[in-house]
């Protein structure tokens, strides 16, 4: 059976043979295949839309048609053409198809386009595959317009496909606007207006003007008969034209209006490639219309039977002026008219006729006859009215003469067009103006009118007054001085010329100077411009010569001795500016007075000095005149007068007497000369007394020799010295007078004593130690530098007779008691007398280094400000050092208080038993001091040694002995305390002429409660003791108190305390990232250094910048937990306070609420979002052991981490080409760190893969997974360029 069917098939193979394939259709199995399609083998057909190749699906459309020839050009274009002639073009058919085809052409359907015969590559019409037949087109155009048609091209496909035909030259493109515009013409006038009309085209075309109702025609070159296409009120030319690409011509279009309206008449360019474009050509005409839109003034009506000129429209009046003076008014006309007229104006005499009201004005009256006063004038005479603006005129007006001016204003418009019948004369007055202006004569007023120098000037000196002309006129007016200058005298004004305007003053300056001494009257001439008669001013003033003045107004010599010359000087003054020539004589002649010099010449204001000589021959009462005369000025006369006599002195008491006088003591007296004329005279006293007595006493005279002045009475004093008990009655003194003949005698009587001396002592002195560097005067009195010295000044002299000298002693000692000793007087042979000192020294010897001496309050010590400190704080010391300039130790003991201010203690009463302040060891316990048995030994030595002569003693010195209890009464210090003042040590022996320190320490209290601040006031008393016997007390000598009988040394304390604070704001972080450092301000507001560290609890640190020094090699920076800090006052410090994100606390998240730890809160979000809250204290740790607490916050957010997809399918990829794909991740509500990690790789087959990506992040709990796919493959179409 096998073979049966086997042999069947082979029967029917043979009969199927194949096909000639360009007999069936291109879309069969069999068919022909495309040469312009890409070729596939194919594998399957499934009813002719999926085909399978390779493992690749291709879809067909089942009707798509495929094509067998193709037309190159694909359009048959024609560009460039003209009428008359025929134009052929080639194109090929390509056979695109695997088999050879037949083809069939059918013609054009138009007459312009004809097809030739095929050329085919082979016979019998068929073209081989990829083969192309040829064909020729002729186009015959009959105008240059555009054509269209095509060609049918039948083969063995389905349907016939066109081959299109195109004719079309690029038109001429002409740049003439659609409206032509000619703007505005005058009725009756003619424009011409040219417009540039350019092809702009590629081709050249012929143009015709034509009226819009005369198109459409047969032949337009019929119509353009004439240059111009006229169309009333326009014309174009030219008619007719040709222009060739880019070439341009003129268009000039004639516009010729008759009536006022807006024309517009269309016209019609026709172009030879039968396209048309309709123009419309515009404009206006119109009449002349101005008008006078303002006058500056504005216009004035006339006034009531004024006469007028009989055709002006206008009227302008100017107001009254100044001959040669210029008004000016500003007209403004309009022209109304979009056209510019030319214009020039005419200024005419007026037409004068009067008329009856409601008579109209005869031509025959009119006339027209230039003006010929020229006053009148306008600027711009001549020129061109812009179009529909505004001209302004300046109408002028300049008289003359003084009288009235009457003249019209003609505005005659040139070139204006007009419309028969009317004249042919082109120039139209179109406006008149009627003007008047008047004149009056200039108005001048000075101001004073005549100027009266009263009083007299001096000559050759210019004299100034001021005046005013005031000009009242219409206009400004120019002015000139005339100048008088004779042989004596000049008078001028200044400025000599010059202009004033109107209605104000001018100041001038009338200067007059004089040639001689005489009073002048005249009148000064001032010529006004234009002004018939000139202004005068009247003028009087006097002048006067220089004048030289005396120092004196009279000469007296008093009295002279004759023949003998005396002088004196004057002094002459030129009381002017002026040279004065001067002459001084005697008026009688007189031989016994004369003048050095006698005359001269003294420059202006100068002074000069003239000696007047006097020498009388005999006694007598000198008078005469002295004569002072100035050339040409004023002189003077001045009287002398002398008394001439000789010198007479005389003793008013010719004897003297000493009733008390001591032996070898001297005693004074005084005795009176007196000069009884009135010259001086010259005495002496003999230095040696006369008489037999002389011998036994001296005397001596004060003022031994001077003298006297005229009618003087002296007194001498005459110092007397007896050397004898015995009487004296035989002594004179001698006094010898010049220019008398006899010498004046004294007499002396004197009875001599013996000598005889008594003392007075004053009170008790009280006297304030003051210590002080004095080595010199120290080594000179104190023995051996101790103790106290007194300084007598003087410690020696002379005590006159009954007189009563005062002796100063002076006491120094360096150390504090109460001291007592004699002062030893001897006078002369006396014997000598014991007078008693007794002194008592108060205040303190001791000084501190950092103040020095001091001369008052020696007991105060220095202030000691410990300043702020903070509460609890560590104890803080000063050092201070304690000079002792004495030569004794001295024991301070020392007590601190501290002063409550609301303490209302007034007395303190202390009670001591034994010493108040006894030597204690250095231990501090008590040791027996000597100086109880010393006190017991110096009472009986006291006791023994005091007199009668003592009972002044002080009641310290007699109580010197030993007290068991004693209670002393002072004022309130404060309370007795070494907290938080305190001196150490507190017994302190300072030796002599050395110093020792001691220190002051302060401990800061601890505030407690509410207390922020506190102030801390203290003093420390420092008691004086000497511990030596002879410091304490010498018997009957000195004696000096201790302890509490001694005033203190007081040292002020002062301090406060403060706690511990640091200001800085509340800080809270936000933490979006796994650590974050967030950095603050700690500022110090108070006045002390704070010593602190800082601390705080996880998940927060704080953290210090590295200190500088060898480099640190751990990793984490230092922290600031155990480091001490120092914050200065009134500074600030930057910190740094870090936030430590970790895994664990993200667990957190997923605790209860009972779970979460102390200060950890989880917070939901309005959107879903979660964050985790963190509150701790940054903890501040003083040096004091206080603490404060600052709140620290951070809020930490809880990202959510999401993919933009859940898979990514690469599809199909070529196998070893790496394909991308993008996927976002997105993180919400904070900066995370992530990473990826593909894992799960699997492969199904040898080209498909599949695998897992995972995306972790330390801040989220779930990690996301992405799927990843693909497909590979071997087919070069996947391959990517």
């Amino acid at each position: 059976m096998s073979e049966g069917w086997e042999k069947l098939q082979k029967l029917k193979d043979r009969q199927s043979f194949l096909r000639n394939p360009r007999f069936l259709p291109l879309n069969s199995q069999q068919g022909g295949m495309s040469l312009i399609r890409p070729r596939t083998k194919v594998k399957a057909e499934i009813k002719g839309f999926l085909i399978f190749s390779r493992n690749i699906l291709i879809i067909f459309p089942a009707k798509e048609p495929i094509p067998v020839f193709l037309a190159k050009p694909s359009v048959v274009v024609f560009t460039d053409y003209s009428v008359g002639n025929i134009y052929e073009v080639c194109f090929r058919l390509k056979n695109v198809t695997s088999s050879s085809r037949h083809i069939r052409v059918i013609p054009p359907t138009t007459p312009y386009f004809s097809i030739g015969l095929g050329r085919f590559p082979g016979e019998g019409g068929v073209v081989a595959p990829g083969m192309s037949c040829k064909y020729t087109l002729r186009f015959a155009p009959d105008s240059l317009g555009d054509y269209k048609d095509f060609i049918v091209v039948e083969t063995q496909a389905e349907g016939p496909f066109v081959v299109p035909i195109e004719a079309w030259r690029p038109p001429p493109i002409l740049t003439l606007p659609r409206v032509l515009d000619c703007g505005y013409c005058l009725i009756g006038g003619v424009k011409f207006v040219e417009f540039l009309c350019q092809n702009v085209g590629l081709s050249t075309g012929t143009f015709c003007f034509i009226p819009k109702d005369e198109w459409p025609a047969s032949n337009f070159r019929s119509l353009a008969r004439t240059y111009f296409s006229e169309q009333p009120p326009f014309a174009v030319s030219p008619s007719l034209f040709v222009l060739q690409p880019g070439e341009a011509t003129v268009v000039e279009v004639v516009f010729f209006p008759t009536t006022t309206e807006k024309s517009c008449q269309v016209f019609t360019v026709v172009c030879d490639n039968c396209q048309v474009k309709d123009i419309s050509i515009e404009g206006e005409g119109q009449l002349i219309a101005l008008e006078l839109v303002s006058v500056s003034g504005g216009e004035e009506p006339p006034v009531v039977g004024e006469v007028r000129d009989l055709t002006a429209e206008h009227f302008i009046r100017f107001s009254p002026c100044n001959p040669h003076s210029v008004q000016q008014k500003k007209l403004v006309i309009r022209n109304n008219v979009h056209l510019e007229l030319p214009f020039h104006w005419q200024i005419m005499k007026p037409n004068l006729h009067p008329l009856l009201p409601g008579e109209s004005p005869d031509a025959s009256h009119i006339q027209f006859h230039l003006a010929t006063d020229e006053v009148f004038h306008v600027s711009p005479s001549t020129g061109i009215l812009a179009p529909c603006q505004d001209q302004e005129y300046l109408l002028i007006f300049c008289p003359k003469e003084l009288k009235d001016y009457h003249s019209v204003c003609h505005l005659v418009l040139r070139d204006i067009p007009q419309l028969p019948p009317e004249p042919s004369d082109s120039s139209v007055i179109i406006m008149e103006i009627e003007v008047k202006g008047s004149t009056e004569p200039y108005q001048i007023l000075l101001e004073p009118y005549a100027i009266v120098i009263p009083g007299e000037i001096f000559i050759c000196t210019p004299t100034s007054r001021q005046f005013k002309m005031w000009n009242h006129s219409k206009t400004f007016i120019c002015f000139q001085w005339e100048r008088i200058n004779g042989s004596c005298h000049v008078i001028e004004v200044e400025p000599s010329s010059g202009r004033i305007e109107e209605n104000e003053c001018f100041d001038f300056s009338l200067i007059v100077t004089g040639g001689k001494a005489e009073k002048i009257v005249t009148t000064l001439v001032c010529h006004i411009q234009h002004h018939h008669e000139p202004v005068t001013l009247a003028v009087e003033v006097s002048f006067k010569g220089p004048t030289v003045t005396l120092n004196v107004p009279s000469i007296d010599f008093g009295p002279i001795r004759p023949r003998e010359q005396t002088q004196t000087t004057l002094l002459l003054t030129n009381t002017t500016q002026l040279e004065a020539s001067w002459t001084l004589e005697s008026k009688h002649q007189d031989s016994q007075i004369s003048v050095e010099p006698s005359r001269g010449l003294l420059p202006p204001l100068a002074s000069c000095n003239v000696d007047v000589l006097f020498k009388p021959h005999s006694c007598q009462l000198f008078e005469t005149e002295l004569e002072l005369t100035v050339e040409n000025g004023t002189g003077c006369h001045l009287s002398v007068r002398a008394d001439v006599q000789s010198s007479h002195v005389c003793l008013l008491n010719c004897t003297l007497s000493f009733p008390e006088l001591y032996v070898g003591a001297s005693a004074t007296g005084t005795v009176t000369l007196f000069n009884q004329t009135l010259l001086p005279s010259q005495f002496t006293w003999m230095a040696h007394l006369q008489g037999k007595q002389a011998s036994l006493c001296s005397a001596t005279f004060d003022p031994s020799s001077g003298t006297l002045g005229p009618n003087v009475s002296m007194e001498i004093t005459v110092t007397f010295t007896a050397h004898t008990d015995l009487e004296l009655t035989e002594v004179a003194a001698v006094c010898e007078v010049q220019g008398m003949n006899s010498p004046l005698v004294l007499g002396i009587v004197a009875k001599p004593k013996k000598l005889s001396v008594s003392y007075s002592v004053p009170g008790n002195k009280e006297l304030i130690l003051f210590v002080c560097s004095l080595p010199e005067f120290v080594s000179s009195l104190l023995a051996h530098g101790k103790g106290a010295a007194f300084f007598v000044t003087p410690n020696t002299g002379t005590l006159g007779a009954f007189e009563s000298r005062a002796v100063d002693v002076t006491a120094y000692t360096d150390i504090w008691g109460e001291y007592r000793d004699h002062l030893i007087c001897k006078v002369g042979d006396l014997k000598p007398v014991l007078i008693p000192i007794h002194m008592t020294v108060k205040g303190c010897p001791l000084y501190f280094q950092m103040t020095g001496p001091r001369a008052q309050d020696q007991n105060q010590g220095p202030i000691i400000q410990f300043g702020t400190h903070v509460s609890g704080g560590d104890t803080v010391s000063r050092s201070l050092r304690i000079n002792n300039p004495t030569m004794f130790d001295i024991r301070l003991d020392w007590e601190t208080y501290n002063v409550d201010q609301n303490d209302c203690k007034l007395l303190d009463l202390v009670v001591a038993f034994g010493d108040a302040f006894p030597l204690k060891d250095a231990d501090g316990n008590e040791v027996l001091s000597s100086a109880l048995r010393l006190s017991s030994l110096n009472e009986t030595a006291w006791e023994k040694t005091r007199t009668t002569d003592s009972e002044g003693t002080s009641a310290s010195l007699q109580s010197s002995t030993k007290k068991l209890i004693s209670v002393h009464i002072r004022p309130h210090m404060g309370n007795l305390s070494d907290y938080p003042f305190c001196i150490t040590p507190q017994q302190i022996v300072i030796p002599a002429k050395s110093s020792r320190a001691i220190h002051v320490s302060f401990t800061p209290l601890t505030l407690s409660g509410a207390a922020r601040e506190s102030r801390c006031v203290g003093l420390a008393l420092g008691f004086m003791s000497l511990d030596s016997e002879l410091a304490a007390c010498v018997p009957g000598k000195v004696g000096r108190a201790q302890g509490l009988d001694l005033e203190p040394v007081r040292v002020d304390l002062l301090a406060a305390v403060q706690t511990a604070s640091i200001f800085l704001f509340f800080l809270q972080i936000v933490v979006r990232e796994f650590d974050i450092t967030q950095s603050f301000q700690l500022k110090n507001t108070s006045e002390m250094p704070l010593h602190f560290s800082l601390g705080t609890q996880p998940p927060f640190s704080v953290v210090k910048p590295k200190p500088r020094g060898p480099t640190s090699t751990s990793r984490n920076p230092p922290s600031a937990d155990s480091q001490s800090l120092v914050l200065k006052p009134q500074h600030s410090m930057r910190v740094k306070v870090a936030f430590h994100c970790s895994l664990p606390l993200l667990d957190q998240v997923e605790q209860t609420d009972e779970e979460i730890p102390s200060g950890v809160m989880l917070i939901h979000g309005a959107n879903g979002q979660m964050k985790l809250r963190f509150e701790q204290n940054l903890l501040i740790h003083y040096s004091n052991n206080t603490l404060q607490t600052v709140p620290l916050c951070a809020h930490l957010d809880l990202p959510a981490l999401r993919l933009s997809a859940v898979s990514v399918d690469f599809g199909l990829c070529y196998v070893g080409q790496t394909q991308t794909r993008e996927v976002n991740v997105y993180s919400c509500g904070a900066h995370m760190y992530w990473k990826s990690i593909t894992s799960n790789h699997k492969s199904i087959s040898n080209l498909f893969f599949s695998a897992l990506l995972v995306i972790h992040s330390p801040l989220v709990k779930t990690s996301v997974t992405l799927q990843l796919r693909g497909t590979g493959s071997f087919d070069e179409m996947y391959r990517s360029s």
